[in-house]
Order: structure tokens, then C-alpha cells, then sequence
């Protein structure tokens, strides 16, 4: 079997389970940041802009492996300058560019369905990154409560108990915020296995520091 068919089998294989389980986001926040560790996720951002304006801005790139790519050029004032991709990693690099194409295919179908729509333009700021392949872009240590970033290192999180064992881990997103640096981590569930608990009746709410909300029925 060639490498082209088993990835096919692969993702047929996938299309069928994902019918038997519903998806869920997990959100992690990234916990004790060294200041080397949080200049690595500001810079992580920021060479992600780069990348993302330097395809914006001739589309053309788009055709070559953006894994490979390791300088880009930006504009800072009149002039162009040559930066270096420092802690960007080679799938993230290719993930930024895949979501771009996602990007263009979707506004030439609205295009198609008579919709007017402009061109894509150069972001101001970046304040998310994807990490689509689980194992590789990413990885969660359960028994450590960490999560590694390709290139970016381990980070301690928090909330990592909220995802189930039996849960697919599949794709993530880092995403910056004022209030901190967070993953966000798309599982898939079994229909039969994940439905939520019922209240049923009144119930007591205390709002806690270990727990956000115990009800009085114990959950």
C-alpha cells in the first residue's frame, strides 16, 4: 500500500469515527512563565504576523513550502528589513500558511455565490496560532500537568484535569490575550459515553476556590 492510500484509509477511518463522537474545546492557561519563557510566546506572535503578512503579500509564496521558509521581509517605515523566523516552527510555519488557503477558498465560494468581497490584508497583530497535529506541533503531560510546544518548550498549565482519559485529543490553538497566554485544545467524545449530568430538582450553589461552583447534590 503506497503512502498516499493509507493516509486516504487514514482520514476515511477518521470521517467515520468522528460520527460516533461529538467535539469539545478544552481551555489550558499557560502558568509560570519565566521572562525567557514569555519572551518566547511574544516572539512566537510576532514572527507569526511576519510570516502571515509576507504571504499575504505576494500570494505567489504560497506555492512554496512554507515549512522552509526562515527569513521574511517587513516593512518598517519606507524600507524593508530581513528578520529571521527564530522560534516559529517548521509544521506551525506550514499551518499558518494552510490556514491562509483555507482563508482564500472561502472567500472565492462567496465570491462565486455573488458576494462581494475584497482582498486579504496585512494584520496588524497576531493573537492566535494554529497547532493542528497533536504529537507533534504540541503534546500534553498528563502526569505533570505541562504542555510542549514545538520549539517554544514546556509550560505548566492549568486545567488539564477537565479533559476526560478516554477523549481524542486532536488540534489546538495558542492564543494570546491581555490576561495571558492559553491553549485551546479540541477533543472528540463519544455521543454515548459524554452526556451531562442532570441536575434535576432545586439545588444549592456554593461558589468556591478549588471548585468554581459545587451544587448540593455533589456535583
Amino acid at each position: 500500500m503506497s503512502k498516499a492510500e493509507r493516509i486516504k484509509n487514514a482520514l476515511q477511518e477518521t470521517k467515520e469515527r468522528r460520527k460516533t463522537q461529538r467535539p469539545v474545546v478544552f481551555q489550558l492557561k499557560l502558568q509560570n512563565l519565566s521572562r525567557k519563557k514569555a519572551e518566547n510566546l511574544r516572539r512566537a506572535f510576532l514572527e507569526a504576523k511576519w510570516f502571515y503578512n509576507g504571504l499575504v503579500s505576494d500570494l505567489d509564496r504560497l506555492n512554496l513550502p512554507a515549512n522552509k521558509v526562515g527569513t521574511v521581509e517587513v516593512k518598517v517605515g519606507d524600507v524593508f528589513e530581513e528578520r529571521e523566523l527564530v522560534v516559529l516552527g517548521s509544521q506551525i510555519k506550514q499551518e499558518i500558511a494552510d490556514r491562509l488557503k483555507d482563508n482564500l477558498r472561502a472567500l472565492s465560494k462567496l465570491k462565486q455565490n455573488g458576494h462581494k468581497v475584497g482582498r486579504l490584508k496585512p494584520k496588524k497583530f497576531v493573537n492566535s496560532v494554529p497547532l493542528k497535529q497533536y504529537g507533534v506541533t504540541y503534546s500534553l503531560d498528563f502526569a505533570r500537568n505541562r504542555v510542549r510546544i514545538q520549539k517554544l518548550g514546556s509550560f505548566r498549565v492549568l486545567g488539564l484535569h477537565q479533559i476526560p482519559p478516554d477523549a481524542e485529543i486532536a488540534n489546538a490553538v495558542l492564543v494570546g490575550r491581555p490576561s495571558g497566554y492559553y491553549l485551546h485544545v479540541t477533543c472528540y467524545l463519544s455521543k454515548e459515553n459524554s452526556h451531562r449530568k442532570s441536575i434535576g430538582g432545586e439545588v444549592g450553589i456554593d461558589f468556591g476556590v478549588d471548585s468554581k461552583l459545587t451544587l448540593s447534590n455533589g456535583i
